[in-house]
């Protein structure tokens, strides 16, 4: 979502070396987070198919709910708003019509969703993402203070509500019901059109309470200048969030592990609020231990992660499109596959697609659908093919 580098008016800003490298490292952790998420889903054994687990299932699948579950997504909506903040921002100081460009950029990144969702995947956050996000220009202009307070309590709003829901089920005996084969009834492309007009729809305006509160987030910390330079925040600061958000999710981890070990079976929708809300403090936690290896180390030492996240959107098309692939090929037998076959399946499609696009990034400046995204958003060809450098020319690094 960020426009990167210096322009002239008129041209299309190409890939640059104004980039904050920090925000490539932590999207592409973000995508490669998401899709080990979105696999279980996709072929039939994730908590949308199965009420419950046994054996190693049960055990990869508590995993799963304390490292992965709901803390990739809290990532990227945060980067979201964060971007959003400096999209806007570089269009003004070009003299550009930024809430036209940032409408455009989103109704392209909402057809670009809707076809994702129909025809591969339909927990695709796409759509919901360019949907929230028009309200994210209603906020542009106020302060700080007030956009973090809705933040806050837009998030905050949401766990209570999720955390109630989980209790009262609980209370009632009926967890399990949440765990529905959804995807089963959706099997083709129209099934998939209609769940979108059915449920999906709805679902937004769920999700949505707290997915516009963490997009909220990211702008407070846009306007507040967190993430700009070499890691963003001081170094004190980031430490005592870092180590904050690692306390608050071992408190919640807890109980997490007591359920487990007390009980024959793992069900992950009795515990779902406890999920939930590590999903935000883990996000914290990854967020600010990222900032803070880049600031130690330095970026390009995280290339590969950046490598991911400067083609985000071809890398998370990239995954549903070879999944469904896989999913033609194994058929109904993927179902059966215990959870750490699945978990393999997305080391080696992410150390695939991470070698693809640092392969891809020598020789062209963006991924296949970033382009396609930026030049719908201003009607112009941006440049693709980097423009070979002169003999004895140093190497700024990926994506530069």
């Amino acid at each position: 979502m960020t426009i990167e580098g210096r322009e002239r008016p008129g041209e299309y800003p190409p890939n640059g070396s104004s980039r904050i490298e920090s925000l490539d490292v932590i999207r592409g952790f973000a995508v490669l987070g998401i899709f080990f998420v979105n696999v279980p889903e996709m072929i039939g054994s994730g908590i949308s198919f199965q009420p419950s687990y046994s054996g190693s299932d049960a055990a990869v699948r508590l995993l799963y709910d304390m490292f992965f579950q709901t803390k990739f997504y809290s990532i990227f909506a945060f980067l979201f708003g964060l971007s959003f903040y400096f999209f806007m921002q570089r269009a003004e100081q070009q003299g550009k019509p930024a809430r036209r460009l940032f409408s455009r950029r989103l109704g392209i990144l909402l057809l670009i969703g809707l076809l994702h969702a129909v025809l591969l995947w339909y927990g695709d956050i796409l759509y919901t993402y360019a949907l929230l996000g028009f309200l994210l220009l209603l906020f542009y202009r106020r302060s700080s203070k007030n956009v973090l307070v809705w933040g806050v309590v837009l998030t905050g709003l949401y766990a209570a509500v999720v955390s109630l829901l989980i209790l009262l089920m609980n209370g009632l005996g009926m967890s399990a019901e949440l765990s529905s084969p959804e995807f089963a009834d959706v099997p083709g492309w129209k099934e998939r059109a209609a769940y979108l007009l059915g449920d999906g729809l709805p679902n937004v305006l769920f999700i949505g309470i707290e997915v516009l509160g963490l997009f909220l987030l990211g702008l407070h910390a846009g306007k507040k200048g967190w993430l700009e330079g070499d890691a963003g925040a001081g170094a004190k600061p980031l430490r005592v969030a870092q180590w904050t958000a690692l306390l608050l999710s071992g408190l919640l981890f807890i109980p997490m592990l007591r359920y487990y070990f007390s009980h024959e079976s793992y069900t992950p929708m009795e515990i779902f609020h406890l999920t939930h809300l590590s999903g935000k403090t883990m996000a914290v936690f990854y967020i600010c231990t990222l900032l803070r290896l880049i600031r130690r180390y330095g970026a390009h030492r995280l290339e590969d992660f950046a490598a991911i996240g400067r083609t985000a959107l071809s890398n998370y098309l990239a995954q549903s499109l070879l999944t469904w692939a896989a999913l033609l090929a194994l058929g109904d037998a993927a179902a059966d596959l215990p959870l750490w076959a699945g978990a393999v399946y997305c080391i080696a499609i992410s150390l695939l697609l991470t070698l693809g696009s640092r392969i891809w990034l020598r020789s062209f400046r963006m991924g296949p659908a970033e382009w396609l995204w930026r030049a719908g958003t201003y009607g112009t060809l941006p440049p693709l093919a980097r423009t070979p450098k002169a003999p004895g020319t140093h190497s700024g690094g990926l994506g530069h």
